[in-house]
C-alpha cells in the first residue's frame, strides 16, 4: 500500500490507533527478517574463510574505567571529635549539631579532638 493509499484525514482515532499497531507489528516483522538475513550471509562468508560467526565478533575486554571500591569501605573509623555531653564525629560527612553551634559560639573545632 504506497503513502498516497491512505487518507489520514479521513481516519477516525481508533482506526489511526490500529494503523500504527498495524504499522509497528509489520516494521518489527521486516526487522527480524532483515537481521535472520543478514546473520545468516555473515555466517556463510565466515564459512568460507574457515571461521564460526562468533570468532568475529570482538569479545569485551574487562573494564578498566570502574572505579575500585575503598579498602576501608564500610569498616568502622576512628572518632576524632568528642563534644561537651560525649558525643562523637569521625570528622567525615556532615558537621554534627553540635559543633557547629560550638563554632558559632567562637569555639575552634581543634578544642573538641579527641
Amino acid at each position: 500500500m504506497a503513502k498516497s493509499d491512505i487518507n489520514l484525514n479521513n481516519l477516525s482515532v481508533p482506526e489511526l490507533n490500529q494503523l500504527i499497531e498495524d504499522a509497528k507489528a509489520a516494521l518489527d516483522g521486516k526487522k527480524q527478517g532483515a537481521k535472520a538475513q543478514l546473520i545468516e550471509e555473515m555466517r556463510e562468508k565466515a564459512a568460507k574463510l574457515g571461521l564460526e560467526l562468533g570468532d568475529l565478533l570482538d569479545k569485551p575486554g574487562p573494564r578498566t574505567n570502574v572505579r575500585k571500591p575503598r579498602s576501608d569501605a564500610g569498616k568502622a573509623v576512628a572518632a576524632k571529635y568528642r563534644g561537651p555531653e560525649g558525643e562523637t564525629w569521625t570528622g567525615r560527612g556532615r558537621m554534627p549539631r553540635w559543633l557547629t553551634e560550638a563554632l558559632h559560639h567562637g569555639k575552634a573545632k581543634e578544642d573538641f579532638a579527641v
